[in-house]
């Protein structure tokens, strides 16, 4: 169930709902999001506070729920009921917190998601929604070709910090979703994926800026019949690569369950 507004409060007669607020890091959202993909961030929201975890500042509260710096709303997720009050929930933050702290972020493999994931986890027995971090567990393979400033530095930090730090993303400046305004998700030096070579700058538009982003959302210009095989090919080879993931990931749940 997703919903656009604000709610009141969260506690029901039989416990506390959980929410998951999530957010578009990209305006490249607009086309990965409808093909089970994006970058995104996200937050759990309980009794009136939304819980999330950047580099720096660890596990973190924000009393304004949807309203994360540098990122636009895009819809929230009601996961289901949490049967503990404000002291269970408390003992359960406590515990996810330990292997969340400020210098344990890492884009790929302990993000934002990841936090959320693992507090939703622990409140409910539930996963949230795999395509929420699907490209940070594709990222997996690549890792070592992105920046490592990048890689340790989150895109949405604590807003009640005195200073946030730059993770090499360009997103968004909050408030309405604006497409027209929006800068391009990656930018800066570094290995470009698919490339033989490095280069010290980047443009800031068109192929030269966001190698990752553009071969996601792939070309929309006119294809030959040949371009159109191999695309299709590449298409087939995603899908495979997505169902593998998803098998392992299902592997895992059945192997912690037990």
């Amino acid at each position: 169930m997703s919903s656009g507004g604000h709610y009141s409060g969260g506690r029901t007669r039989m416990g506390t709902k959980i929410y998951l607020n999530l957010y578009d890091l990209s305006p490249a959202n607009d086309y990965l999001f409808p093909i089970g993909f994006g970058l995104h961030h996200s937050g759990v929201e309980v009794s009136g506070s939304e819980y999330s975890f950047a580099s720096g500042a660890g596990v973190f509260e924000q009393a304004t729920p949807r309203e994360a710096p540098g990122a636009l709303y895009r819809e929230t997720l009601e996961l289901g009921v949490f049967d503990g009050g404000q002291k269970e929930f408390k003992v359960a933050l406590a515990e996810v917190r330990h292997d969340f702290g400020p210098d344990d972020y890492n884009l790929i493999r302990k993000n934002c998601n990841h936090f959320a994931n693992a507090l939703v986890w622990k409140l409910l027995g539930r996963q949230i929604p795999a395509h929420i971090n699907r490209l940070a567990d594709m990222g997996v393979c690549c890792s070592c070709l992105l920046p490592k400033k990048m890689m340790e530095q989150a895109p949405v930090g604590d807003p009640n910090a005195t200073s946030s730090s730059s993770s090499g993303f360009q997103t968004f400046g909050g408030g309405q979703r604006n497409r027209q305004s929006a800068t391009p998700t990656f930018s800066g030096s570094g290995a470009r994926l698919g490339g033989s070579s490095t280069t010290s700058t980047h443009s800031t538009s068109g192929e030269e800026n966001g190698g990752l982003t553009s071969r996601l959302m792939g070309s929309h210009r006119s294809l030959s019949p040949r371009t159109e095989d191999l695309t299709d090919r590449r298409d087939k080879a995603r899908k495979a690569a997505i169902a593998r993931l998803e098998r392992q990931k299902e592997d895992t749940q059945t192997k912690t369950t037990n």
